[in-house]
């Protein structure tokens, strides 16, 4: 009796513990509830009156398929112990999510007399983890859809093969780091709240349009079921006209226009990334075209891109491998005739490309920050080369040697000692060489450019303005800025036959003349031009019409034939 009544006391307590803990139910083999627990009723809201006999469809919600039904029931029909996460339906309505095992229970001949469900309540787990999911796959300051999550759309789009045309819009912003930094991160992220709300708004989001935000000012919106993919490019203009009216954020009226890249079906991805990848493409080229609509992608760009990757690749090493040449331009007195100095510019000869011209390969430099160690090279190469001029041609050699300057040399701590390197190293006067910065550069950042020009004039280097009166400040320019010499931008001396363009010039080289600076005109293609120059007072000038750029060999052997009259310098 001792066992037997130890027995009942553990079942007991069994029983207790998981009627405690557990959500218990009863059915027969129809389905009818049997008996349940004081946890079953609360958790379903029913009083164990309303359950007991009802069918166990009461508490069934519409978030299971009848397949997932079906499945349960051949499991424990068939004898076998049933687990799984079902969601059930409260009396109110409410939907709760309940970890569920379903056992068989047997008689005594051996067949199923009922069912017994224990369940637990894991509605706060799936709560938090649909929370998560949700973070997973939105953009927490927007609330749209991010990169993750939009990916796995297009992907999906991709892979149906419906033949029904898509499209993909990729957006950037104008100007939004600027007004990031001007205005404040909170104003920031105000402004891509704005833009998401105006997203939401003008695409109508629907099974079949879905906006997102990939990170910092760049949104997606992926189109299905087009009837034409033409039909695309309307959406973007609608969009570029929604999203360039004026943001009112935090007493700021905002102006921040879009540059929309498109790819359509008719050009098929495989994959979601190489999509993106397409529309991005699409995208920089409309920002680099600023002609306020959307560029469609085709494979030009793709070639474009591949050319540019290729480019990319072959700098990191280009001058270990010696493809680097500077040529040389003469500048020219335009009264007498005479050789007065060399422009220094850079040419890639590309084992398997031929030349590289410097506008495919400058501003790639630049962005992979190459062009430190390039214009590093091109400052001691062309000092190297007035050297060996000046010990071959003497008194013949050009007097001066102008070298262009980018903004990140400019920017560059290194910037001051490595031309003072050169000119040791060379023993080049530095009255010599003249660097050459345009307005843009040093407007970049005012103070930081004044800091650095003022250290170089200390080296004694003299400091051009490349391109003047293409900026926004040419005239702060004069009087804020260390500089010696003004290069009249060559498309000053192009329009040279209107009269304004005639009555600028002449402003230009007077002002000039006041401040005691040198003017030099660029571009000079043609007798007419040289003659307006010369009649404006203009004293020096380059162009094709004296030269295209050549290599130093030409040049020194144009000097020794006397072909610019060159005067002797100036001993020092």
């Amino acid at each position: 009796m001792t066992d037997i009544h130890s027995e009942l006391i553990y079942l007991q307590a069994f029983r207790d513990a998981v009627d405690e803990a557990g959500i218990v139910a009863i059915n027969d083999t129809k389905g009818r509830i049997l008996d349940v627990n004081d946890n079953f009723c609360q958790i379903s809201g029913y009083t164990r009156e309303e359950l007991i006999g009802s069918d166990h469809r009461i508490l069934r919600s519409d978030q299971h398929s009848n397949e997932f039904f079906r499945e349960m029931y051949r499991t424990i029909r068939r004898g076998k112990t049933w687990r799984g996460e079902i969601c059930n339906k409260a009396k109110n309505g409410r939907l709760y999510w309940v970890n569920t095992t379903i056992v068989p229970m047997f008689n005594d001949q051996g067949k199923i007399d009922g069912y017994l469900a224990l369940r637990i309540d894991i509605s706060e787990q799936k709560r938090l983890m649909q929370r998560l999911q949700h973070l997973a796959h939105h953009d927490p300051l927007t609330g749209l859809p991010n990169r993750v999550s939009i990916l796995e759309s297009i992907q999906k789009v991709i892979d149906r093969k419906s033949g029904k045309h898509f499209a993909l819009l990729f957006m950037d912003f104008d100007r939004f780091k600027l007004i990031n930094d001007s205005l404040g991160h909170d104003v920031g992220d105000k402004l891509l709240e704005a833009i998401a709300d105006r997203l939401r708004k003008t695409v109508r989001a629907s099974d079949t349009i879905q906006a997102a935000r990939l990170g910092g000012d760049e949104f997606v919106v992926l189109l299905e079921n087009l009837h034409s993919p033409d039909d695309a490019i309307l959406v973007g203009n609608r969009l570029l006209e929604t999203l360039s009216r004026p943001y009112i954020l935090g007493g700021y009226t905002i102006y921040s226009s879009a540059s929309i890249g498109i790819v359509t079906s008719e050009h098929r991805s495989e994959t979601a990334s190489e999509m993106l990848s397409d529309a991005d493409l699409a995208m920089y080229e409309a920002k680099a075209a600023k002609q306020d609509r959307p560029i469609v992608f085709d494979r030009v760009l793709r070639d474009k891109a591949q050319k540019r990757l290729y480019i990319e690749n072959q700098l990191r090493d280009v001058i270990s491998r010696d493809e680097l040449k500077l040529f040389y331009q003469p500048i020219i007195d335009l009264e007498s005739g005479e050789l007065r100095g060399v422009e220094a510019l850079i040419r890639w000869f590309h084992p398997e490309c031929g030349m590289i011209p410097p506008d495919e390969f400058i501003s790639v430099a630049e962005e992979m920050d190459m062009i430190i160690p390039v214009g590093n090279f091109v400052v001691d190469e062309a000092c190297r080369q007035l050297a060996a001029w000046r010990k071959t041609l003497g008194p013949q050699a050009p007097e001066n040697l102008h070298v262009n300057v980018s903004r990140k040399q400019l920017e560059h701590p290194t910037l001051v000692s490595i031309v003072a390197e050169a000119l040791e190293k060379h023993e080049i006067p530095a009255k010599c060489l003249h660097l050459e910065v345009t307005e843009s550069i040093i407007m970049h950042d005012r103070e930081a450019s004044i800091e650095t020009l003022n250290d170089l004039k200390k080296l004694g280097v003299k400091l051009d303005v490349d391109d003047f009166g293409t900026g926004y400040s040419s005239l702060s320019c004069l009087c804020d800025f260390p500089i010696d010499v003004l290069k009249l931008d060559r498309e000053f001396i192009k329009r040279s036959d209107r009269d304004r363009e005639v009555l600028l010039i002449h402003a230009l080289i007077i002002l000039a003349e006041k401040l005691g600076l040198e003017v030099i005109g660029e571009g000079i293609e043609n007798i007419e031009q040289l003659q307006l120059l010369q009649g404006l007072g203009c004293r020096l000038g380059q162009g094709y019409f004296y030269s295209k750029p050549i290599c130093g060999d030409e040049i020194e052997e144009s000097i020794l034939a006397s072909k610019w009259h060159a005067t002797p310098l100036i001993n020092v």
